[in-house]
């Protein structure tokens, strides 16, 4: 039986290892696609009950609740946009370093042979 071509193995592990940073970024992009709907639907539905309930608050109140909005959805953003960020490294990282490995082993295996 003939011994496996090392080659060829790397050459199929790159392959898979690019196909699961693809994935992972589509994911990633999902997420984000997913919070960013998520935020406006929680936007429109804050702005619906506010309108409501407007007429019953005082100046203070309102300009407490307005403003406690836009900081609400600035911080939601702000750590969307930050854990998305991060898996975008995470996983660029773990795919760096798992061809690198594989790169690794084939020079070590060409410099023992």
């Amino acid at each position: 039986m003939d011994k496996p071509d090392f080659k060829n193995f790397a050459s199929a592990a790159k392959a898979g290892i690019a196909n699961f940073g693809t994935a992972a970024h589509k994911a990633i992009d999902l997420y984000r696609e997913g919070g960013e709907r998520l935020a406006a639907v929680a936007g429109e539905r804050w702005d619906t009950a506010f309108r409501q309930s407007k007429k019953e608050l005082d100046a203070d109140t309102r300009k407490n609740a307005q403003h406690a909005r836009e900081v609400f959805a600035r911080y939601y953003e702000r750590g969307l946009a930050l854990s998305a960020d991060g898996a975008v490294v995470a996983v660029d990282t773990l795919v760096g370093a798992w061809i690198a490995g594989i790169d690794r082993v084939g020079a070590y295996k060409h410099a023992k042979a």
